[in-house]
């Protein structure tokens, strides 16, 4: 890409904001020497890779290179064998620290092979894969160095054992020291008791008159020679002990210091590419940033295609753009840059620009060339998401005065220079941007060599805008094929231009409409029409009149699309009143609905209520009437006289006769007064004339006056004996862990838990389940009801997860 043309369309202004952004060295350096690529799948790349880091930012907002350094110059170091410094090792630690959390950041993102799905940052994820960032060396550095970049003492054992030695040294040094400050001895000779240091050695400051009270060596002198600095010769030992240990520490810390640079030396291949890496992605980040900075769109893409990059040879079309550098100076929103839509391409390869001065033709040509740099950088652009823009080979621009006195070169003559070597270079898949195209000369010669120049670009087939004054150039552009005539807008009242470009019309110049304006005397006005030539004044007056019609016509146009949307927004209104008259309806008639279902079921369960106190009512009448004759049946017995008792043989008494009831032992067998069956005795009457007894699956104690009889069954005597009751019923099996209610009305689900209850009591189940079923919760709820005035139910819960949730009421039993 031609370097002249990238400065003339002050690409480096962008890269500057770009470097802005960067987060270290590295990526700046790569955002400063940033070029458009001319290879369409590298473009496509950038773009895709722009996209994705934007895309980053989304899914994880703190994601960052914070404590990236560029480190490559220092693993070149260590790698030729140098030692590094521990603030040196530290910038190593902290820049593969940040590239693997970088690393574990965007992998995390990826699927895995058992995951189903797109990875959202394929390109991302692939430079994240290539980065090493060594954490065994980077655990080695960050514990053998601290955050002051100090050696610590766990960097090795032989370091901290030195260290530990070095301080019991000097604080044997510095007690002995202090002996001699604090001896009367030498109190007089001392001339300040302070310890100080000089040269590296502990020594106290003595008066010179006196220094011979002390036998040392004289380490300094004051200024004054008052005093003397003396290192008393009975420390003198443990100094020289202080100091070699002091070498010994420096010598280990230095061995340290070595062997880390040497892993990190090892690893200087990784730690090199891995910075690389880094740049890139922080090149990547500081991209999206700036695209968030002026507005950039990121413009569609499917799959791994950026379609609004089109193959070389294609149409520019640039929908909305905004110079970049315009935007973040002065904004994009209202009173900000006007947006501009341009098209070469197609059907004309060529597009002239006119208009008056001041009127935005230079930012609109800047703006289209610069956009397309942009696009060819990776950068996000400025503009809306229909935008196509071709990959160019080169981008050729002629823009501004370049005049040199030096080179002795006039504003025609540097205009010819450049434009001379553009018609050398372009080729069909080029850009040309040419602005005041043969100005600076006499106008008819200019307006044929310009028309000359034109006719050998549309003859290359590459793109070309151009923007001129020269009158002759529109209609030359309105007569030939290939070149389409296009202008900037002007307020004749404000004298302002409105930066809006119209393609297919030529622009006017407006001299004489601004100089009126300014107020120039109306004879000179009207002197310079008389001398404008009929058929120009003829040809201006009717551009302005087809200007008046187009615009007439874009109002009218307008008012129709706003009417077509009042329309549409009205009938959008109505359509929705209706959907919310209907919803509201069907609410109604839900709500309505379930209220009366809500009160046949509060019918029904009053019913329910009502059966169940009946039926509570006639047990317990019936209760009391069992009750009344059991009392009636006691008196008649005790009126009865009793029956004379039958004689049995001596033999069959004894038989029959068992023990009595106060020698009952464990294990005897049992008839309870009113239970057909024996019951098994578990232990011997107790002073309350009580015993313990085992019936079936039932435990408990009753009293002696319970008892009709005890058989004690012999050694080695079979099964108990049986009455001709208990020979006909068979041990009860104790009842199931749980109940199923479901498919059951309440009338017939209530007595059957009822039921149930008692059997499970009777077989001592410490908890049931009782299933019921969701349902409307109508059986639920009577249930739970039953349960809650239940005697023999101590609490209930629903049932776990697995178990059924609200299907399932657990039961916990009384004791």
């Amino acid at each position: 890409m031609d370097e002249h043309s990238l400065r003339v369309l002050e690409f480096e202004k962008v890269l500057a904001r770009l470097a802005e952004h960067t987060s270290f060295s590295a990526g700046r350096e790569l955002a400063l020497n940033l070029r458009p690529a001319t290879n369409r799948d590298e473009v496509v790349r950038r773009q895709r890779l722009t996209a994705e880091a934007r895309r980053l930012y989304e899914l994880q907002p703190r994601v960052g290179l914070g404590g990236v350094h560029d480190v490559r110059a220092l693993a070149d170091k260590a790698g030729l064998g140098a030692a590094l410094q521990p603030s040196e090792l530290l910038d190593v630690a902290s820049t593969l620290g940040a590239a693997g959390e970088l690393r574990s950041t965007i992998l995390r993102f990826r699927p895995d092979e058992k995951q189903q799905g797109r990875d959202e940052l394929p390109l991302l994820s692939e430079l994240a894969s290539e980065m090493e960032p060594l954490p065994e060396l980077v655990a080695e550095i960050s514990r053998s160095i601290d955050q002051r970049a100090e050696v610590t003492d766990a960097a090795s054992p032989a370091l901290a054992s030195l260290r530990r030695n070095v301080r019991i040294a000097h604080d044997r040094l510095n007690n002995k020291l202090q002996d001699f400050l604090n001896s009367d001895k030498y109190r007089d000779a001392i001339q300040e008791p302070i310890i100080t240091l000089r040269d590296g050695r502990y020594v106290i400051p003595v008066k010179a008159d006196q220094r011979g009270q002390i036998k040392g060596i004289v380490h300094d002198v004051s200024s004054s020679g008052a005093t003397v600095f003396l290192e008393p010769l009975p420390v003198v030992e443990l100094g020289n002990t202080w100091r070699e240990l002091q070498l010994e520490e420096e010598r280990e810390v230095e061995r340290v210091l070595r062997e880390l640079s040497a892993m990190t030396g090892d690893g200087a291949e990784a730690i090199i590419d891995t910075v690389g890496v880094l740049a890139d992605l922080d090149l990547a980040f500081a991209k999206g940033h700036l695209g968030l900075s002026f507005g950039g769109t990121e413009l569609p893409h499917e799959g791994d295609e950026q379609p609004w990059i089109v193959e070389p040879g294609g149409s520019l079309h640039i929908v909305n753009g905004r110079h970049p550098l315009l935007t973040l100076q002065i904004g994009s929103g209202e009173g900000g840059v006007v947006p501009m839509t341009v098209t070469v391409g197609d059907d004309h390869t060529a597009l002239l620009l006119t208009g008056p001065n001041t009127g935005g033709k230079t930012v609109a040509l800047k703006t289209a060339g610069l956009l397309a740099v942009m696009a060819q950088s990776g950068l996000p652009v400025p503009a809306d998401a229909a935008s196509t823009m071709p990959v160019f080979e080169d981008i050729h621009a002629d823009i501004g005065d370049e005049q040199s006195i030096e080179q002795s070169l006039s504003t025609f003559s540097s205009h010819m220079t450049n434009i001379i070597n553009v018609l050398e270079r372009a080729r069909p898949e080029s850009l040309v941007l040419l602005d005041e195209l043969a100005a600076g000369t006499d106008p008819i010669e200019g307006s044929a060599l310009a028309r000359a120049i034109l006719i050998r670009l549309l003859e290359i087939g590459c793109l070309v805008i151009a923007t001129t004054h020269h009158g002759e150039l529109k209609a030359f552009a309105h007569s030939t094929e290939g070149i389409t005539n296009a202008s900037v807008e002007f307020d004749p009242v404000t004298l302002a231009p409105t930066y809006h470009l119209t393609i297919g019309l030529p622009g006017r110049s407006n001299a004489l409409t601004i100089a009126e304006r300014l107020g120039l005397p109306h004879d000179l006005i009207e002197l310079a029409r008389s001398a404008i030539d009929p058929d120009q004044a003829q040809v201006e007056t009717l551009l302005t009149d087809i200007r008046r019609e187009r615009d007439e016509a874009a109002t009218a146009r307008e008012a129709e699309v706003r009417a077509r949307g009042e329309a549409e927004q009205a009938k959008q209104q109505a359509e929705q009143r209706l959907a919310d008259v209907e919803d509201r309806l069907d609410e109604m008639v839900e709500r309505s609905t379930a209220e009366l279902e809500a009160d046949i079921e509060s019918v029904r369960r009053l019913v329910t209520q009502a059966e169940a106190a009946a039926e509570r009512g006639r047990a317990k009448r019936a209760a009391e009437r069992l009750e009344k004759a059991l009392e009636r049946k006691k008196q008649t017995e005790e009126k009865r006289p009793p029956r004379p008792k039958k004689r049995m043989k001596a033999k069959a008494m004894a038989e029959s006769a068992g023990p009595a009831p106060e020698e009952i032992q464990p294990g005897d067998l049992v008839w309870i007064a009113g239970y057909d069956r024996y019951g098994e005795a578990t232990s011997t009457p107790d002073d309350r004339g009580e015993i313990e007894l085992h019936l079936g699956p039932l435990r408990g104690r009753i009293r002696l006056d319970q008892v009709e009889r005890v058989q004690r069954p012999k050694h080695g005597a079979g099964p108990a004996p049986q009455t001709s009751a208990t020979s006909t019923l068979p041990e009860p099996e104790p009842p199931p862990l749980e109940i199923d209610l479901r498919g059951q009305t309440v009338d017939e689900a209530v007595p059957a838990v009822d039921q149930y209850l008692d059997q499970a009591f009777r077989a001592a189940l410490p908890f049931v389940r009782i299933i019921h079923g969701r349902g409307t919760g109508t059986l639920r709820a009577q249930v739970r009801e039953l349960l809650a005035k239940h005697p023999l139910v101590k609490s209930y819960e629903t049932g776990k997860r697995e178990e059924g949730g609200e299907g399932v009421t657990v039961v916990h039993l009384a004791e």
